[in-house]
């Protein structure tokens, strides 16, 4: 059931994928920043002052942009771990649970039994195959 998706990338490959090209990107933006605050700093045909002046102009514009990038990366690997946390509380619905015994013995929640088959959860029945562990397959 895991494996089709752990041996294609996982559930969404295309959206690991562009994680990993930002983090690339990220790198490729910090060294094309380093590279101007070197130039900035001792080739530019300026005064020390204005070199100086842009160099710092460089370096903060390169935070900004490797930071961004940045943010992109997580904010694309927070939308895959809330769609899997999602889907794992949806296929933990159905599962029974325990009542408390406490004084007032207050279930905390019931799930529906189907002739001694267990819990019944629309999830865990769903095809876990991804679409291009399909198309390999025929399917």
């Amino acid at each position: 059931m895991h494996r089709a998706h752990v041996m294609t990338g996982g559930r969404y490959p295309v959206l690991r994928a562009m994680g990993i090209l930002y983090l690339l990107g990220a790198a490729g933006v910090l060294l094309y920043g380093l590279y101007w605050i070197g130039w900035t700093l001792f080739a530019a045909p300026a005064s020390m002052g204005d070199r100086f002046a842009v160099t710092l102009q460089a370096l903060a514009a390169t935070f900004f942009a490797v930071v961004t990038i940045l943010a992109l990366a997580e904010l694309i690997k927070l939308v895959i771990d809330i769609e899997h946390n999602t889907r794992m509380a949806a296929m933990n619905a159905g599962a029974p649970t325990v009542a408390i015994s406490t004084p007032t013995d207050v279930a905390v929640g019931t799930a529906v039994v189907a002739a001694g088959n267990g819990p019944v959860n629309r999830m865990a029945q769903l095809d876990e195959e991804s679409a291009e562990a399909a198309l390999l397959r025929g399917h």
